[in-house]
């Protein structure tokens, strides 16, 4: 039964979008990595520059072969810093799902919506009885040609809506413990407007009176938070700076933030026009929704082609994870077309690690 409790919290934590939070992430580390140590600003053979206050070093603690003293920044503050901030975009992607969970729960947008993941419930007893039998009653309804719909959430299901509002109000206050232990290490207290502005986001896109992500807004904050925000955001976090690579990087994965969205709509379509959510889908339509979310895919992949070529870095390992991503979002656009979204949701959130491979394999090989 607790295992049952259990399994059914992380369907609500939709493991399959968290790719989505730390992808970009990657990216902005990888970027970062060169500007903090590779001979920028000084630096010595043993441990190159680390800027930090000013760009200044201590040259109170020499080291052995060392003649400006040793960095205030160091590999081991790196790694640190970046997994904190991957912990943030984690805690606070999970945060929003619950808290879009919770929100289009009561609003009743979530209603009547099959769990293809949750079938194998039916086989057992479960704690959550009410999750598993609206599964099979709204599966056996589903004709086999009708497109996939998604999986029933937690409050659509019977799930108690303060448990779930109380699990994203818990998710989100890990991922503001992991901000400010960033900005504790860093300095930048600014950071905590930033934070403030995610909180915001993840919770006004399905909640509050006048939720944006009911009216034509949701794409184009997935593309800043989820692609621009969480890339740079952290770029910044590490080198004090955000470059063009690191804008560069933040929009390219952003697309794919947006095509994960936009096979999420494509899902829920029908679902989303009888309950007055506007999104770009309803607004195109299946079949112009599947062209736009296809090229948006391709658009992915020709920006990570543009940017290897930028920085003159097409060595084999570069070639090899640009072809991944390429075939990775081809599958996925495949899957779309077919209407399989729950196949094509997991492809593009695979995608999205792919891309953030490229990213890192072309600072290392540049």
């Amino acid at each position: 039964m607790a295992f049952m409790q259990l399994s059914t919290w992380i369907r609500g934590a939709r493991l399959k979008t968290l790719p989505l939070a730390i992808a970009p992430v990657i990216i902005g580390a990888a970027l970062s990595w060169q500007t903090v140590f590779l001979y920028l600003q000084g630096g010595d053979v043993l441990h190159d520059s680390c800027p930090f206050f000013g760009r200044q070093h201590d040259l109170g603690k020499m080291r052995f072969g060392s003649l400006i003293g040793e960095c205030q920044r160091s590999a081991g503050w790196f790694v640190l810093v970046a997994v904190l901030c991957g912990c943030v975009a984690l805690f606070l992607q999970i945060a929003a799902n619950f808290a879009n969970d919770y929100s289009d729960g009561v609003r009743g947008t979530d209603e009547g919506r099959a769990v293809d993941s949750a079938r194998p419930l039916a086989k057992m007893p479960s704690a959550e009885p009410d999750l598993a039998s609206a599964s099979l009653v709204v599966s056996a309804s589903l004709p086999a040609s009708q497109p996939q719909l998604g999986p029933a959430r937690l409050v659509a299901s019977g799930v108690n809506p303060k448990k779930v509002l109380a699990a994203a109000g818990i998710n989100a206050l890990i991922a503001c413990l992991c901000g400010l232990l960033v900005i504790a290490l860093t300095g930048y207290w600014w950071f905590i407007l930033v934070g403030i502005a995610c909180l915001a986001a993840g919770w006004c896109y399905v909640g509050g009176k006048h939720p944006y992500g009911y009216h034509y807004l949701g794409e184009i904050f997935v593309f800043v938070f989820f692609g621009l925000v969480a890339t740079c955001g952290t770029m910044f976090a590490l080198t004090g700076m955000v470059s063009l690579s690191g804008v560069l990087g933040g929009a390219n994965v952003g697309l794919i933030a947006v095509a994960v969205l936009c096979v999420n709509n494509l899902r829920d379509i029908e679902s989303d026009r009888a309950h007055g959510k506007h999104t770009w889908m309803t607004a195109l339509g299946r079949h112009n929704g599947t062209v736009f979310t296809i090229v948006l895919l391709a658009a992915a992949v020709l920006l990570a082609v543009a940017y290897a070529r930028l920085q003159s870095s097409c060595t084999i390992p570069v070639i090899a994870m640009l072809t991944v991503t390429g075939v990775t979002c081809a599958a996925a656009a495949i899957a779309i077309i077919g209407k399989h979204y729950g196949k094509a949701l997991l492809l593009c959130t695979l995608a999205s690690l792919a891309l953030a491979a490229v990213f890192v394999v072309t600072a290392a090989f540049a």
